[in-house]
This record gives structure tokens, C-alpha cells and sequence, in this order.
């Protein structure tokens, strides 16, 4: 059984530290209960446990996972998911305008702001108590590292997704959250560096066993090259993510110091990559844990985000959910060699239910790359699988984007890494002078159904103009609006724009 971070205070005392209110504009926690909690040790580390399970885990099984599945994948030319039964992803994908109020909006914009408050929170008592409750002073420094790391993960999620948010940098009362209006881009950022740079330092490079999941050094320095790149890309006359500051040196100074630390490996197998767990997998640089089949699971549901229900019927599993699938666009189908590893091992593309509800022969294809049978628990939200948020060939292949860039390496060092990821792949390794549109054609073959496409075509810079050539030759029904630079971000969710009349504006383009 897998051992991890969420799982070292009692898990019953963790949710129910967990359970809070989601709206930005409701009171924390009460002032006498925060005092009663923060006594001890194993408080600090509870409320630890409990500020890594909402930022990584979110709502229930309901996670960052499942999110980006949701509004990075399937918003993106990977599936061309439209909805006959008017399912909750309808419009994510069909670029709607009034979908304000879509939960899946509403989920990342709450689960956000509910993992930083909790961050805020314990960072302001470490600063309080810390000094007298804790007896050796690193463990202090360490935790407020990870809260600094959970806090800025978080905040970049936030403006990935909506652009402009309000920054909160101390736990609020309601009053004083509603006067805190939308805050730039670029002071947001200013905020995730700053956290970012103080915490690399007291982060240790790795963990062990029983902590496995908890961020390193090296998860928090790909996800500061990340924050670089994205800055770095460019805009779109948005307010945005993407600032067009070219940055790529400063990103690839970070991901370099990743492959330079040699505790991490390119795997020579792909599939093994998502089947082998815990630190014995050395392409985990940010994973999310879970496991199955605990008395009070810690288990997921990601897989239902991309699966379909007579897909998983064919391994004989309880219902899951996914009654209507996702559909691979046949654009992206078409781009894969006929013997490439990452499209057999991936992609399902016949399967056939023996009995029962769905008894029969099936050809839609599937994205199955984490859906692992012999992970599955007691149930559809138990799935023992941790999602990789950014995964060792990932830095490898960013480093190779700040190349292209000019922000350091050689043209040979990309070709080297492309030639590297296609013979893992058993296809032939024949990349010279590889281009960043080639290079982004790559990663998506390489990183499907992981929840990083729409994140690659914005930082390409054609993100409106790949999506709407997909468009033209994959929606033949006429299901998807045309996109333009305002769909680029998520509307601020309706509810948030209600609370506080005024005080918020919507992102252009949204009803």
C-alpha cells in the first residue's frame, strides 16, 4: 500500500479540518477554534495535510486533476467534445459565452481561494507559534516553505484560468474581502515569484517514502520555470497570463537545475512512466498522490474526466459515470504513427463488454493512459493513480521551448531531446533543426489526456489560429463558435460577480 503525506495525521482529523466554506466572500474559520487547533506539533502538520489535500485534492475527489482534464483537454483540439445530453462540460469545449455559472468554472475559482486561505492561515500562525512549538527550527522553516509553494501553485492556477484575480495575502474577514477588487496580472505574478524564491531554499531536494507527494525542491523550480515561460509567451491583448516578457532565460536556469540535481530519469519505457508509483518512478518531478481502498479513501476520479462507461465495463468495473464520452478529434488520431507507443499505449481504440448493460463491440476511440485496472478500489471515486503535474521529460521539453526561445542550450540539445522522446516512443528519430511548431506537435502527441494542450497552444502564441483551422476541418456539425482572443480565459464565475455588485468586472466577451 502506498504511503504519503496526506496519510500522516489521522485522516478523519484531516477532513475534518478540511471542511470549510468555498465562497471568497464567507468568514474563515472562527478566531477561538484556529487558538484551540494550533497547539501542538501535529496540529501544524494536520493543517499542513489539510492545505496540500485542497489545493492538490480540492473538493471531495473532485481535484486540480480532474480540473485541468476539464478545462484544459477538453477545451482544447485534443477531443472534439461536444454534448448530446447537455452534460456539464457543454460549452467548455464549444467556446459558449454564457457559461459563468458552469460548475466546473465555479470549482476552480473556490477551490483556489479555499487552499490559499488555508495557506494563509497556517503561514501566519507558523509566524505566531511557530518558534515556541517547534522544537527544531527547520521543521518550521520547511513547513512555511510548502505553504509559500501551495499558495503560489495556486494563485498561478487562478491566473492561467481567469486572468486578473483578487490577491489575498492574509486570512480576511468578509468585510474586508469584499473590498478587495481584481488585482493585475503582473503584481499577481510579482506574488508567486516572490513565494516561489522563498521557499526553493528551505524545500529539501527530495523525501522519503512515507512522504512521497509532499513538494521538493525540484517541483517547486519547475513550476517557477513554468510561471517564466508562461509569462514569457505572447499575449494576445488580454488580460491574461501570457505577458510577452521573454523570460525564457530565467525559466530555463530553473528546469536546468532540475536536470543537473540527477535524481531524476527520462524512462526508457512509456508506459511504465504511469504505471510504476512513488519515488521508484524518477519521471515524478510534481505528482499528486492518491490510493485506494483505505477506510477513509484518499482515493480519485480523474479517469471518469476522459473515460467512457462501456470502456470501463469492459474490465468488468462498477458504473463510473461516463455516460457520454469525450470524443478524440479525428485531426489529432490521424497525427500518430501507426506503431507509436504513446498512441497503443494511450489510446483505446476497440473493446468489447462480454455482458451486462453494454454488452458488445466498441470502436470509439478512449484515452485510457490512467486508467489502470488494478489500481481501482471500492468504487468509482476510489482509483489508486497519481496524476504527474509535471513530469521529468516535461522539463526536458520545456528546456527545449526556452531554446528556441534563445534562452539558453543548443539547437542540437532540441533535436537531441525530440529524437530522445521519438525513439522512446518506437517511432524513427530523424528531428533536425526541430521548430517550435514542430516542437508543440510533439509535446501533444507526447502529453495527451495530462491536461497540458491548452496550455501549450496559448503559449505557442496561435492558439486562436490552431483552434479555428482545427475547427474548420473537425466540427463539420457546426457545434463549436468561432474563438477569438477573449475565449483564451474562463469568465469570472456568476456567483462571485453577485456577491460583491461592482466590485468585480467579467473578462470581456462573456455574458
Amino acid at each position: 500500500m502506498k504511503k504519503y503525506i496526506y496519510l500522516a495525521a489521522s485522516a478523519l482529523a484531516l477532513f475534518a479540518f478540511t471542511s470549510c466554506n468555498d465562497e471568497l466572500t464567507q468568514l474563515p474559520l472562527s478566531q477561538g477554534t484556529i487558538e484551540n487547533f494550533y497547539a501542538t506539533p501535529g496540529d501544524f502538520v494536520q493543517a499542513r495535510n489539510a492545505t496540500y489535500s485542497v489545493a492538490f485534492h480540492g473538493a471531495g475527489t473532485y481535484g486540480y486533476a480532474n480540473r485541468v482534464l476539464n478545462l484544459s483537454e477538453t477545451r482544447s483540439d485534443n477531443l472534439y467534445a461536444t454534448t448530446t445530453a447537455s452534460r456539464e462540460w457543454e460549452g467548455i469545449n464549444s467556446f459558449y459565452t454564457n457559461i459563468s455559472s458552469n460548475s466546473y468554472i465555479k470549482e476552480a475559482y473556490t477551490s483556489n481561494y479555499n487552499a490559499i486561505n488555508k495557506a494563509n492561515q497556517l503561514l501566519e500562525k507558523i509566524a505566531e507559534k511557530g518558534d515556541q512549538i517547534f522544537t527544531n527550527p527547520a521543521d518550521k522553516t520547511a513547513m512555511a516553505a510548502e505553504a509559500r509553494f501551495l499558495r503560489a501553485f495556486c494563485y498561478f492556477d487562478l491566473i492561467r484560468w481567469f486572468g486578473r484575480v483578487p490577491l489575498i495575502e492574509r486570512t480576511l474577514t468578509a468585510p474586508e474581502a469584499a473590498k478587495i477588487p481584481r488585482t493585475p496580472v503582473t503584481e499577481v505574478y510579482d506574488f508567486i515569484i516572490s513565494d516561489l524564491e522563498q521557499a526553493i531554499p528551505d524545500l529539501p531536494p527530495s523525501y522519503d517514502a512515507a512522504n512521497y507527494g509532499r513538494v521538493s525542491k525540484y517541483g517547486a523550480k519547475a513550476l517557477l520555470g513554468l510561471v517564466y515561460m508562461t509569462r514569457s509567451s505572447p499575449t494576445y491583448g488580454i488580460d491574461g497570463a501570457t505577458l510577452g516578457l521573454n523570460e525564457w532565460d530565467k525559466a530555463y536556469q530553473q528546469l536546468n537545475d532540475i536536470k543537473t540535481s540527477g535524481l531524476y530519469v527520462f524512462g526508457a519505457d512509456y508506459d511504465a512512466i504511469f504505471k510504476v508509483e512513488g519515488n521508484a518512478n524518477k519521471e515524478n518531478v510534481l505528482t499528486i498522490p492518491y490510493t485506494q481502498s483505505l477506510p477513509l479513501s484518499v482515493g480519485g476520479n480523474f479517469m471518469v474526466e476522459l473515460g467512457y462507461e462501456p470502456y470501463f465495463a469492459s474490465f468488468n468495473l462498477s458504473a463510473q459515470g461516463s455516460l457520454e464520452a469525450k470524443e478524440i478529434s479525428t485531426e489529432f488520431l490521424n497525427m500518430f504513427a501507426a506503431n507509436d507507443k504513446r498512441k497503443t499505449f494511450g489510446i483505446a481504440t476497440s473493446y468489447t463488454v462480454a455482458s451486462g448493460t453494454y454488452k458488445g463491440s466498441y470502436t470509439l476511440p478512449v484515452f485510457k493512459k490512467y486508467i489502470d485496472p488494478t489500481r481501482y478500489g471500492n468504487g468509482r471515486e476510489d482509483w489508486g493513480v497519481d496524476f504527474m503535474v509535471i513530469r521529468y521529460t516535461d522539463v526536458l521539453m520545456m528546456m527545449a521551448e526556452c531554446t528556441l526561445h534563445g534562452g539558453g542550450g543548443s539547437q542540437a540539445d532540441v533535436d537531441a531531446i525530440v529524437n530522445q522522446v521519438r525513439t522512446r516512443a518506437g517511432v524513427t528519430a530523424n528531428a533536425a533543426n526541430i521548430t517550435l511548431d514542430e516542437l508543440f506537435a510533439e509535446r501533444r502527441k507526447e502529453f495527451f489526456s495530462e491536461g497540458n494542450r491548452w496550455f501549450d497552444l496559448i503559449r505557442s502564441g496561435k492558439a486562436v489560429e490552431i483552434m479555428n483551422a482545427w475547427k474548420a476541418v473537425e466540427d463539420t456539425d457546426g457545434k463549436i463558435r468561432t474563438i477569438d482572443n477573449n475565449a483564451l480565459i474562463y469568465p469570472i464565475p456568476l456567483s462571485e460577480i453577485l456577491a460583491v455588485p461592482g466590485l468585480y468586472d467579467q473578462n470581456i466577451g462573456y455574458d
